[in-house]
């Protein structure tokens, strides 16, 4: 993944570097080396020696300036900055802001370099000098912390790049050698030059167009940038908040109506989500933030799209879940969706999605996610404990839904109490009593109960005992017997089959009758 967000972040970086950088001709050091030819536009920077990777950077470097300030074809441009980004181990950078920072790195390398006394061509190691001596892996430039090494496993395994130290710690060494001057042909200032320059969907001579306390470099940034940033934080709290706001209106004006009608909040909070993304890219692209104010304002979008995603998804798979819920509910037999189920399914789905999205979240400010996990040992297994009764009634939950003894509005005996199924969530499922109270019951331990669904019978059994005094005759008997037998024949609520009424033997204080029929209702009501 690292080699990934590698080759992606210098393409990205490259491809800011050079729409970006608007300076004065830059001869500088790399007068000390060779140029290249151009037959092929899409070779990759040489890096098989220290020697060849500190020339592709000062020569890319270079040719890609006069390429923008010459103002040739974009692709001109592109291709030597993107061999210039090729020579740094940009592998521990993070995905937020990544090509800015590349860009800043590359900036800071060269302001350095054009500070500091590099060696002659021949003396530092070319290909002849690593093919003699295999152990050669690293390389300083003389008298500077600046090294060059081999990286030893990954795509790039072989060749010599500026270390990921020396890219981690180059503010430090400009800080160390900024105040030693220029060497003759350096590109002057380039790093304010960088920091006070619009990105790159911005015309790079629109600096020149404003005042000069406009361009004046403040806390990293030209003024005007920071007077762009207080004008984008405000347009987008004001719609933030505009969002929200009717998309709750939206809702509450059509909730007694039609369910697929209810999506004012989960619309807007989509577009929160995709707001967030284009001030980030506004930042970046237009105004031109570098360093810690676009890792601030890109901090704080990647917060306001967790939140606003997060939400996102649990309230659309409450909305969802209602509306399919109503189709289901003017369904018969098998077709009949049950609403509950719908909920607990999209709930389940929204959760997957949380967690993919706070895992990209994490990624994209450099939090690796699978050595955190690796490495919660015996904590990791307390929160299994701890989160074992949780699972146990999701299971639960689930065990419900699967073999469905029960649904939403059922009237069934669970255990020795009676009442009627309100909610089945994923935790616990909520009963309400014949006293009309409501009791709540873990999942594990309902799914476990000897459940009678009184709700699920097509019919209801009338069977009792009718006790005629021991005076009745014979004749009596056999009349009352036809009478019942057609009484309950004749009844449109009583299955045919197998109705029978019969002596069934003399009582302690009476001669008994059995009445034995099916009735065509669920309730004692009907």
């Amino acid at each position: 993944m690292a080699s990934h967000r590698h080759r992606r972040g210098l393409a990205l970086g490259a491809l800011a570097l050079g729409l970006i950088l608007l300076v004065t001709p830059a001869l500088a050091q790399s007068e000390l080396f060779g140029g290249f030819e151009e037959p092929y536009p899409l070779r990759a920077a040489d890096t098989t020696s220290p020697r060849d990777t500190l020339r592709s950077f000062l020569r890319d470097f270079s040719e890609g300036v006069d390429a923008w300030r010459e103002d040739r074809p974009r692709s001109e441009i592109l291709r030597p900055m993107m061999r210039a980004a090729d020579t740094l181990d940009t592998s521990e950078i993070t995905a937020l802001g990544r090509e800015s920072t590349i860009l800043i790195d590359m900036a800071l390398l060269r302001e350095v370099l054009d500070r500091v006394e590099l060696p002659q061509y021949e003396k530092i190691p070319g290909d002849a000098e690593v093919a003699e001596d295999p152990a050669l892996t690293r390389w300083v430039i003389p008298n500077t912390r600046i090294e060059i090494v081999r990286i030893a496993e990954g795509p790039r395994a072989g060749q010599f790049l500026f270390s990921k130290e020396t890219v981690a710690r180059i503010r430090e060494y400009y800080d160390l050698a900024r105040e030693i001057p220029y060497k003759s042909g350096a590109i002057v200032g380039i790093y304010d030059e960088v920091r006070a320059s619009p990105g790159q969907w911005v015309r790079q001579k629109f600096p020149e167009s404003l005042p000069a306390w406009a361009t004046t470099i403040v806390a990293g940034q030209g003024v005007w940038q920071w007077i762009a940033v207080v004008v984008l934080v405000a347009v987008s709290t004001a719609l933030l908040y505009a969002l929200i706001r009717l998309g709750v209106l939206w809702d509450r004006l059509w909730w007694h109506r039609s369910p697929w009608l209810r999506f004012g909040l989960p619309v807007a909070l989509l577009l929160v989500f995709l707001l967030a993304a284009v001030d980030f890219l506004i930042a970046q692209n237009v105004i031109g933030l570098l360093e810690l104010p676009l890792y601030v304002v890109g901090f704080t979008a990647l917060v306001v799209q967790v939140v606003s995603g997060s939400w996102f998804v649990l309230v659309l798979a409450g909305r969802l879940a209602d509306a399919i819920g109503v189709i289901g509910s003017r369904a018969d037999g098998r077709r009949r969706f049950d609403t509950a189920l719908m909920r607990i399914l999209f709930r389940l789905v929204a959760v997957v999605f949380m967690l993919l999205l706070a895992v990209a979240a994490a990624d994209s400010v450099g939090i690796p996610i699978a050595p955190l996990v690796a490495g919660l040992g015996v904590g990791g297994l307390a929160i299994a404990l701890a989160v074992r009764p949780t699972l146990e009634n999701v299971i639960g939950g689930l065990t419900l839904f699967a073999d469905r003894p029960v649904r939403v509005g059922d009237f069934c005996r669970y255990g020795t109490e009676l009442g009627t199924v309100e909610e089945i969530g994923l935790r616990s499922t909520r009963i309400r009593t014949l006293e009309h109270s409501i009791v709540t019951v873990p999942n594990s331990a309902f799914s476990q109960m000897h459940l009678d669904n009184y709700t699920a019978r097509y019919s209801r059994l009338l069977h009792t005992t009718l006790q005629l005094r021991y005076e009745t005759t014979p004749e009596q008997m056999r009349y009352v017997l036809a009478k019942l037998r057609e009484l309950l024949i004749a009844h449109p609520m009583v299955e045919p089959e197998p109705a029978r009424v019969r002596f069934v033997g003399y009582g302690q204080w009476s001669k008994d009758i059995e009445v034995f029929a099916y009735l065509r209702c669920q309730d004692q009501d009907t």
